[in-house]
């Protein structure tokens, strides 16, 4: 296993160099949205026509009219007012996350399995990482769409899997190559999209359990926080992110804590 992926790593740090390995675009919808926003002559109006003209999108959006995420004490009672409460950057975050499922596609069913458990896994992570963050106090926006990226650095490895048919397709075996290579990819990949570079920074500390820093806790130390409480490893002491966060309870207590805010994100993002 290490030697594949030693070599897998080598292969695809020389096709980036090179500017031969695909890097994924952010999603057209994104793209798309972000920009209206970028411009101070979009309405409201402007963007509920360009929303609606993607049905999926607007009923996922809707999803959050009576979330934690919006502004003020009663439900929003349509897409319209939905957008007057929510900020722009937590819109351009939503319609991101929406989108991202639609990046990877692939005639190899085990690769687009692999696929499709990753992002299920994303998503969970990023109901841990709302649920942390109403508990911790840090961004709710920057915590969600951190969760669903910290992770991304697997599309492009996945992709590039379809180019060495010599590789297993098993589960451990693509389990291990993603775990080993995501957080390098990840990094480079949401640089590319210009996202925060907090947000990058969890991509890149993706399964770096161990990870300390000076200063107060930050949003790298959430998401490794959820990402832990994803597995049903317990480890011995508290994980350093557990520390500078305040909780440091065992995991499975921790779990037991956070059951029922954590099933209210899983359905607002399924």
């Amino acid at each position: 296993m290490s030697t594949i992926t030693d070599t897998l790593r080598l292969a695809l740090l020389n096709r980036f160099i090179k500017g031969e390995a695909k890097i994924p675009q952010m999603p057209e919808a994104a793209m798309r949205i972000r920009k209206l926003l970028d411009n101070p002559m979009t309405s409201t109006e402007q963007l509920a026509r360009v929303i609606n003209g993607n049905p999926p999108l607007a009923a996922y959006l809707m999803q959050f009219s009576s979330s934690p995420l919006v502004r003020g004490n009663r439900p929003c009672a349509s897409l319209r007012e939905l957008l007057d409460r929510l900020g722009t950057r937590q819109l351009a975050d939503l319609v991101l996350g929406f989108s991202l499922q639609h990046l990877f596609s692939s005639t190899d069913a085990l690769l687009q399995q692999a696929f499709r458990l990753r992002w299920r896994h994303a998503r969970e992570r990023a109901a841990h990482c709302a649920v942390l963050a109403q508990r911790t106090g840090l961004s709710m926006d920057d915590a969600m769409l951190a969760g669903l990226l910290q992770d991304i650095g697997s599309l492009p490895l996945l992709s590039e899997l379809e180019h060495w048919p010599q590789v297993s397709r098993d589960a451990a075996t693509l389990e291990g190559l993603c775990e080993s290579l995501s957080g390098n990819l990840g990094a480079l990949i949401l640089t590319r999209w210009q996202l925060p570079p907090a947000v990058v920074e969890c991509a890149r500390q993706y399964g770096q359990w161990q990870r300390e820093h000076d200063g107060p806790a930050d949003l790298a130390d959430l998401v490794l926080l959820a990402s832990a409480l994803q597995g049903t490893h317990e480890p011995e002491a508290p994980l350093p992110a557990q520390i500078k966060l305040g909780l440091e309870q065992p995991l499975a207590t921790l779990r037991q804590e956070l059951a029922d805010e954590l099933s209210l994100w899983k359905r607002l993002l399924a």
